[in-house]
């Protein structure tokens, strides 16, 4: 599907009702474990979920490295997310793994975001199908459990972020290439706590001879220093580091000084210009002999 396309449809959504309410399953299928209350998939659904298996599939995400993905070559799957579709071209299949009443709820998310999932035509992973949005499946999360039980869990999959959903299906499929675009969860960042889900999903592709693309400006898979065989450069980039630190902390302390005594001179600047402006108004008519 492309972005055009998309945008089409959504205008001509608008001009005739507004978003139909969510098609909810019965409280007797939404209660207990996630996982064993999602349905199986069956291979005669021609939505999904296990789809026929490319040979390459782009996977992205937000950060500027999606600009790299292969938007040119039609052998490439292109993989997209929440409202990514905003800034991509074109893509292949579609994930919204959030819970439809929480993304429905926020108000940072565009008013558009139920019209874009309504629109689609390519199929659209969600928590369960949706009648008002016809090509929304339910991500196989039952199949995806079974392939990759996870020890250190009881066997829950290991699965802390939609990057991971998409690579676990990926590699279900059978792709022969993944490549990862505009993910970084750098460590500095709020998704910090998610990015070790993602390179474990990247181990098994590599494991199960997939090849996997990432950018070189990504922050997957990278480390500045390999531990025990380069402790002594760590070492010495720590130090300049904590040098640095000290002295930008002693910087911006020596501003501060400068801040306050400025503040405090313009205050008495501020006092004089008073004392001024109140003499010119109360004593212009005041001669002075001398």
């Amino acid at each position: 599907m492309e972005q055009a396309e998309l945008k089409g449809a959504i205008d001509t959504m608008k001009a005739q009702e507004p978003p139909a309410p969510p098609s909810v399953l019965p409280d007797a299928q939404t209660q207990g474990n996630h996982i064993e209350r999602v349905p199986q998939f069956k291979a005669a659904d021609p939505r999904g979920p296990l789809l026929h298996a490319g040979k390459k599939v782009a996977i992205l995400g937000f950060t500027d490295s999606f600009k790299q993905a292969p938007f040119g070559d039609p052998t490439w799957e292109i993989w997209g997310l929440n409202e990514l579709y905003m800034l991509i071209p074109r893509w292949s299949r579609w994930f919204e793994i959030h819970s439809r009443d929480v993304y429905e709820a926020d108000k940072k998310r565009t008013s558009d975001h139920i019209y874009a999932l309504r629109a689609m035509t390519v199929p659209v992973y969600m928590h369960q199908h949706y009648d008002d949005i016809p090509m929304s499946v339910p991500y196989p999360l039952q199949a995806i459990a079974q392939a990759f039980p996870n020890p250190g869990a009881g066997g829950r999959p290991y699965l802390t972020n939609s990057i991971a959903y998409m690579l676990a299906l990926a590699i279900a499929e059978g792709f022969q290439e993944i490549g990862v675009f505009g993910v970084d969860m750098a460590h500095d960042s709020e998704y910090q706590q998610q990015r070790p889900s993602c390179e474990y999903f990247i181990g098994i592709a590599q494991g199960r001879g997939i090849k996997v693309t990432i950018p070189p400006d990504c922050e997957l898979l990278k480390t500045d220093f390999l531990y025990g065989f380069e402790q002594e450069q760590l070492e010495r980039w720590n130090a300049r580091m904590v040098a640095r630190e000290a002295d930008l902390v002693k910087k911006i302390n020596e501003l501060d000084a400068q801040m306050a005594q400025a503040t405090e001179a313009r205050a008495q600047y501020r006092g004089a210009l008073q004392d001024t402006q109140h003499l010119r108004k109360n004593w212009k008519g005041l001669v002075t002999a001398t």
